[in-house]
């Protein structure tokens, strides 16, 4: 039988992991990022749930579909009602062998379902999804025999559901709360990676003194306003770094004051330098190396 961790961020198994979760009680969780997709489905709890820059009100049933680098992570309002979950880590080498079985299982990823990131399902759908991680969390924790490729039938069976309830439009998308400060925030710094982020100006820009906005930030997202905007900035170098965009470049695109900065910057993260990282990457696509794993925040609980 498996022995589950519930302190990592990282993957230990190759293509998949599940696990379900209950807690009477939990530690902050500061706000963080995963090299493989978690799609998590949320059993009961008081929370509020952050991904990228939408913040939503989480109920019994809502899945949560959160790609690789999304920044996310939950904010606990009470724990009257144990926070229960269900989590499932895939990584992208094994979505990959799905797309070559279905070129169609990426739909929830294109244009106009990328950040829909929370699904909120009818009832009866939502009763069969949690019989579907149910069985497949009790045959990964068994170790049953052929677990691992019944496994996969049922993650490919999970997003063939998602993807058809996006496609015939036949499920509410669940909207994100009326916009608040930290999700004005978090979309201010999301459209302006390349510019001014300082704290005075971010303040200013939504109407709010720059110390209340700085203590509300890092109470709710478990790291300071200055962390948080260095690390969506090398997001957006990352995701420049693996479309080949030359690296001269990326420092301005980023808001990074000149490449010496960026360049330590990303070392100090992330223990490669730039050029290091865009040759692995290439790499690995290619099947060379294996996968590169990196963390940004090794300290931070499970989601």
């Amino acid at each position: 039988m498996k022995v589950i961790k519930t302190d990592k961020h990282y993957m230990a198994e190759p293509d998949f992991e599940i696990d379900h979760y209950k807690d009477a009680s939990y530690p902050p969780v500061a706000s963080h990022y995963h090299e493989f997709y978690e799609i998590f489905l949320f059993v009961s709890g008081n929370a509020d749930y952050v991904v990228h820059d939408k913040m939503f009100q989480l109920k019994p049933g809502d899945l949560l579909i959160i790609p690789p680098a999304i920044m996310h992570h939950p904010i606990f309002r009470d724990f009257e009602i144990p926070y229960e979950r269900y989590v499932l880590w895939l990584s992208p080498p094994a979505f990959d062998t799905m797309k070559k079985i279905d070129p169609d299982i990426d739909y929830f990823l294109r244009p106009g379902h990328a950040k829909t990131f929370l699904i909120r399902d009818s009832v009866d759908s939502s009763r069969a999804r949690f019989g579907q991680f149910e069985a497949l969390t009790h045959a990964y924790r068994e170790e049953s025999l052929c677990y691992h490729s019944e496994g996969m039938a049922d993650i490919l069976r999970i997003l063939i559901g998602i993807n058809r309830s996006l496609y015939n439009r036949e499920h509410v998308f669940a909207k994100a709360q009326k916009p608040s400060v930290l999700s004005n925030a978090l979309h201010y710094i999301d459209l302006n990676l390349s510019g001014d982020l300082s704290l005075d100006t971010v303040a200013k820009a939504l109407f709010i003194d720059k110390y209340n906005f700085s203590h509300m930030f890092k109470q709710n997202m478990q790291i300071s306003f200055y962390q948080y905007v260095i690390q969506q900035r090398l997001l957006e170098a990352k995701r420049l770094l693996m479309k080949k965009e030359p690296i001269s470049s990326i420092p301005a695109k980023c808001g990074f004051s000149d490449y010496n900065a960026f360049y330590r910057s990303f070392k100090k993260n992330y223990g490669v330098n730039p050029r290091e990282y865009a040759a692995y990457h290439i790499k690995a696509i290619h099947g060379e190396v294996g996968g590169l794993s990196l963390d940004i925040d090794h300290q931070s609980t499970e989601s």
